[in-house]
């Protein structure tokens, strides 16, 4: 009977119901049976969002990771130079001696070799000499020649030089000045070797003190 009635009408009719009913029956289909699929791409689709923003973050985090590695080795490095030109403190009286000795052998009398007040640093000590020689030019100049090469990190301040009073062949200059030779104590080695242990308050490090030129 729909469709003697069907058969009756007009063409563009027909399309058009006919046009309505697929539709119908699409969106049945849409709503019924993808719309748990839509849903799942949805939520895939923010899972994936959210772990490529984790990638991209993990990513920046293992390059300054070995950012930090390259500088904590560098620093290491570093550091084991100058712990061999800084003596220990049980080290600092052979240093004294070697200094003494050799402002002897280059024809140096020294008149005052008086320890001062120390020179307290964060990562290292410097002992302070006050120095009063006598001696002809040459050698004083021959001196500050070798302590410029010296193997272990000392310097000069506070220099004043003066025409001596009495003039001979090896004495023709006095000089005074401040030596400090540099230390490092077994407190300071300890936390060095063991930075943890002394804890980490991100306060930078101390300068390490210059050869004396």
């Amino acid at each position: 009977m729909i469709l003697g009635k069907l058969s009756k009408m007009p063409w563009y009719l027909r399309l058009i119901m006919f046009v309505l009913v697929a539709a119908v029956l699409c969106a049945g289909f849409r709503y019924l049976v993808t719309s748990g699929t839509r849903n799942e791409t949805k939520e895939l689709s923010k899972e994936i969002a959210e772990l490529r923003s984790r990638n991209a973050l993990a990513q920046v985090a293992s390059q300054r990771l070995n950012e930090f590695r390259a500088l904590y080795k560098a620093r290491q490095e570093e550091y084991e130079e100058l712990k061999a030109l800084l003596p220990e403190q049980r080290e600092l009286t052979m240093v004294l001696q070697g200094i003494q000795d050799r402002a002897r052998n280059n024809g140096l009398v020294l008149r005052k070799f008086t320890p001062k007040d120390d020179l307290q640093q964060e990562n290292y000590s410097g002992k302070k000499i006050e120095v009063n020689v006598t001696s002809s030019f040459a050698s004083l100049r021959a001196f500050f020649e070798q302590l410029a090469h010296y193997q272990r990190i000392v310097s000069i301040t506070n220099f004043e030089l003066h025409q001596s009073a009495q003039q001979s062949p090896t004495t023709t200059v006095e000089a005074r000045f401040d030596l400090t030779a540099y230390y490092v104590s077994a407190e300071r080695l300890q936390k060095s070797a063991n930075p943890q242990a002394a804890g980490s308050g991100g306060q930078a490090s101390a300068p390490a003190p210059q050869p004396a030129k």
